[in-house]
């Protein structure tokens, strides 16, 4: 979900957590979150929007699909540009949110309840249906990537991307803090701001707020980049594209240590993958040729699952 990262400091290494815990505390933040959220947050206008803008390039007449639609503001803008959008979520009462907000111009958004962790449910969506899929700040909250990840290659048309943001795993996760430090530089007194990391390489679960004064912490799951990508790999997607927007100084006023007064340190990543292995047989073949004779459901070895 889009937003601001603030997180607990009880990060645990990969305790299990269901998507039942998780979409509860989504279901008790759904309306304080529909509300201050409403069309876009700073963040979300500001660097996600801009950023997903350029790297799906959406066409009239394309079909998506939003995973995690949150209250619908992203599928809306989607279909004012002439998407048809299947936009989901695993949260019923975010569902019913994104449904009162009235839809703008373009096809009817089709808004309907999916849980991105379950392969059952996603197969269900159908098989080369989509030109493309977006996940809008959302698969830090998710318990497991890989059930998304494997889907991927069969929803999407042969030439079809996905197109993801997320909290940034290296600067903007719970083994991250913002500093601020002063030194007498010869006898002038200077200033420095920046990002204190003191735990990246261990996937973690820490409990955090992505907007102060919401009623229930969420849960985020931190992964490093190499954790993040590999199941997508694994499925036969191939990175094509990657940004990382930052704020101007001053362009999101509010707080001493915001994002705005980090100029240089982007707080959200953006990126596009594509299958490049073909579906089916020949892509299972190829995968375990690749891997090293695993099938793609295999974890390698040491690989942390879920």
């Amino acid at each position: 979900m889009p937003g601001r990262r603030r997180t607990s400091t009880d990060a645990r290494p990969s305790p299990p957590v269901s998507s039942d815990e998780v979409r509860r505390a989504w279901e008790g933040n759904a309306a304080f979150w529909d509300e201050r959220m409403g069309e876009g947050n700073p963040t979300h206008l500001r660097l996600v929007l801009p950023a997903t803008e350029r790297l799906l390039a959406v066409r009239p007449g394309e079909r998506l699909l939003e995973i995690a639609c949150g209250n619908g503001q992203l599928a809306r803008w989607l279909a004012a540009r002439g998407a048809t959008v299947v936009a989901t979520d695993f949260s019923e009462a975010m569902l019913e949110r994104a449904r009162r907000r009235r839809d703008g111009p373009g096809p009817p958004i089709e808004y309907r309840p999916l849980d991105a962790t379950d392969p059952a449910a996603l197969r269900s969506l159908g098989a080369g249906r989509f030109s493309a899929v977006v996940c809008s700040m959302a698969l830090m909250d998710m318990s497991t990537v890989e059930p998304l990840a494997a889907a991927l290659p069969e929803l999407l048309e042969e030439d079809g991307r996905f197109v993801f943001s997320v909290t940034h795993p290296s600067f903007n996760s719970s083994g991250a803090r913002r500093v601020r430090e002063e030194e007498d530089d010869g006898g002038t007194i200077r200033e420095r701001r920046g990002v204190f990391v003191s735990r990246y390489a261990t996937p973690a679960v820490a409990k955090g707020l992505a907007m102060i004064g919401q009623p229930v912490p969420q849960f985020y799951f931190d992964r490093p980049l190499s954790e993040l990508l590999r199941p997508f790999f694994d499925a036969g997607m191939a990175l094509d594209a990657l940004e990382e927007p930052t704020f101007a100084p001053g362009d999101a006023p509010g707080r001493a240590m915001g994002w705005s007064e980090l100029p240089e340190i982007p707080p959200v990543l953006v990126g596009r993958l594509r299958p490049v292995v073909p579906h089916g047989p020949a892509r299972q073949a190829t995968s375990a040729e690749r891997l090293g004779g695993r099938s793609p459901s295999q974890p390698a070895p040491g690989r942390r699952r879920g």
